[in-house]
């Protein structure tokens, strides 16, 4: 389920992610973020349903043009966190079927690995 392009994000695209709210926390999202991604290895413990998942889930809401990376990377990561049980709300059959036209306009090799994603996931 993990997918190397999830530890593959830079600096920049954190920032991003972490902005999400209306720059509300950003700090906190960021600091979150890294250690979701880069310590605990894209597993969501009690505790991080707001920071840093409310970012998560905001950035894979729609993708806004030259944000490819932090789209796919965000959606990545609603998926695993549905797997693992982390998020109960999340629908992934709906989100599949709601974001597939920016799935279409995401590069070859990040729709491929999101479409991957949701087939290992059952969707």
């Amino acid at each position: 389920m993990w997918s190397p392009v999830i530890t593959s994000i830079t600096d920049s695209e954190l920032a991003y992610v972490a902005a999400l709210d209306y720059g509300q926390d950003t700090s906190k999202h960021l600091d979150a973020l890294r250690t979701v991604i880069f310590n605990q290895g894209g597993k969501f413990k009690d505790g991080q349903v707001w920071h840093p998942y409310e970012v998560i889930e905001l950035g894979s809401h729609a993708l806004n043009p030259g944000h490819e990376r932090e789209f796919a990377i965000c959606t990545l990561l609603v998926i695993s966190a549905v797997v693992s049980g982390f998020d109960l709300s999340t629908d992934l059959s709906v989100k599949l079927s709601d974001r597939s036209k920016d799935y279409d306009a995401l590069p070859s090799e990040l729709r491929d690995e999101v479409l991957n994603a949701y087939l290992v996931a059952g969707h």
